[in-house]
């Protein structure tokens, strides 16, 4: 667990300067400073807020991923669409030549 960045999830306006201090002297990180005003967060409370970070980030992930699907798919019905207007300019063009023969 990041221990500063669920800090920062708790409580997003939180400065990691000068709010809170996250040390580790080789027993693993642990809240040294706590200078805001709210209750400093239990480890229950700070895996539960990591645990959502991570949700959040993969959501994020997720989202990214049909932005591109979308911009596949755009580009994709962009060149259908070219497609089939040159096609139709095509038949415009035999068509007129036929008129031209027939008349």
């Amino acid at each position: 667990m990041n221990i500063s960045l669920a800090i920062i999830f708790l409580f997003p306006k939180a400065d990691p300067i000068l709010d809170f201090e996250v040390w580790d002297n080789g027993d693993g990180p642990y809240i040294a400073v706590w200078n805001l005003e709210v209750p400093q967060p239990t480890e229950a409370e700070l895996q539960a807020a990591w645990e959502a970070y991570l949700e959040a980030e993969s959501n994020k992930l997720t989202e990214l991923t049909e932005v591109e699907k979308l911009q596949k798919e755009n580009t994709l019905l962009k060149a259908q669409n070219a497609a089939l207007s040159e096609r139709a300019d095509f038949i415009e063009d035999i068509i007129a030549e036929m008129a031209m023969k027939i008349y």
